[in-house]
């Protein structure tokens, strides 16, 4: 009960600082203004006053001059008090809205906590999560249980088995390698269970393609080299580390081994092209662009190689003087049959490299391949 009194306060306190606004007591600008004017019309009479009495002025005109000033005075007294008043009446105004703002939050809040709220619900205990996690499809409750029955039971292979592929959906990809690593102790590695593992490792360092990334896929790849899932990785991961002919002929294995899949057919044709005629490095493959390239889907592929654009361009935006990123980025939107994008990044680079001769003649060298794209 004393941490709702502690929250129903710190509510209070919270509110009252955000509308103090409405309350504040200070002056508005009009009526500092018309106080100003007031003050000096006064300082002006007894100006007045001083030059008559040493004869600066004659006593027709200080008359004059006297009763204008006196007029002046009394119209922003008047004015003073005007806004005086309005003040009081907004401040007067401001106090009740937010009396009334702070009751509404607070009780409605307290009601509504009231009806749909479990404030007295215990907290379940870790066992009885395990215990319930099959019942209510619980995955990290499921994933525990697995976990702990593999502690006493490490030479479980199916336990495993069961491990892996709910870590990697939980986007523990790090521990997902680890358990598939521990599948292929106890069991005979399959193309499928190293290309997982690789996946995993991939996704779990931010695409880095490490030694042990590279042995999973050839192994996979010498085992079945019809297995698609690990040909896309195989040959991306080689484009990406700038094995152009080594891409280019798992590529094309790909095309040749699923005649049928159109999509991929038209994906693989693609990188082909980027490889043979522009002989331009694509963008790296982040962890999610990976991930998403694993079903091997249309939608995911295009999504794939959007997000790999986007996040070439973002980093342009935070350095314009990147010459080898800039021709990055037109290959990939030409790779992508966006050659209205390619010819508009082109035209963007160009003002960064104004007297770099070097780096233009490079721009004005793909210009001429965009031209001759169809």
């Amino acid at each position: 009960m004393t941490l709702w009194i502690v929250f129903g306060a710190l509510t209070i306190v919270t509110l009252l600082l955000l509308l103090k606004p409405f309350w504040w007591n200070s002056k508005s600008g009009n009526e500092d203004t018309t106080g100003f004017d007031a003050e000096v019309y006064r300082d002006q009479l007894s100006e007045l006053e001083r030059d008559g009495e040493r004869g600066l002025i004659d006593e027709t005109e200080k008359v004059s001059a006297r009763n204008e000033i006196s007029r002046r005075l009394l119209a922003a007294t008047a004015k003073a008090e005007l806004a005086v008043n309005e003040s009081q009446i907004s401040n007067k105004t401001g106090n009740i809205i937010a009396i009334m703002t702070v009751f509404a939050v607070v009780g409605l809040s307290g009601y509504v906590y009231r009806e749909i709220g479990k404030p007295n619900l215990p907290d379940v205990p870790q066992q009885q999560r395990i215990d319930e996690a099959a019942a209510k499809q619980d995955m990290p409750a499921l994933v525990l249980k697995v976990q702990k029955f593999l502690q006493k039971n490490p030479g479980d292979v199916r336990g495993w088995k069961v491990l892996a592929p709910a870590l990697k959906r939980m986007n523990r990809h790090n521990e997902a390698a680890n358990a598939y690593a521990k599948i292929m102790q106890l069991d005979k590695p399959t193309p499928a269970l190293l290309t997982d593992y690789a996946e995993s490792l991939l996704l779990g360092n931010n695409g880095e393609l490490t030694d042990r990334v590279k042995v999973a896929l050839t192994t996979a790849m010498k085992m079945d080299p019809k297995f698609t899932k690990a040909g896309f990785y195989w040959a991306a991961a080689l484009q990406q580390d700038g094995q152009y002919d080594a891409s280019l002929k798992v590529w094309r294995g790909l095309m040749e081994n699923n005649p049928k899949d159109l999509q991929l057919q038209m994906f693989a044709q693609r990188q082909i092209v980027a490889i043979k005629n522009q002989k331009g490095k694509m963008p790296a493959l982040n962890k999610d662009q990976r991930e998403a390239a694993a079903n091997m889907t249309a939608k995911e592929r295009q999504e794939m190689i959007g997000s790999m654009v986007d996040r070439l361009a973002d980093k342009l935006k935070e350095n314009g003087k990147d010459l080898d990123g800039w021709l990055r980025l037109i290959r990939a939107r030409l790779v992508l049959g966006d050659k209205a994008g390619a010819l508009k990044s082109l035209n963007a680079a160009k003002p960064n490299f104004e007297n770099d001769q070097e780096a233009l003649a490079k721009l004005a060298s793909m210009k001429d391949q965009l031209d001759k794209a169809k």
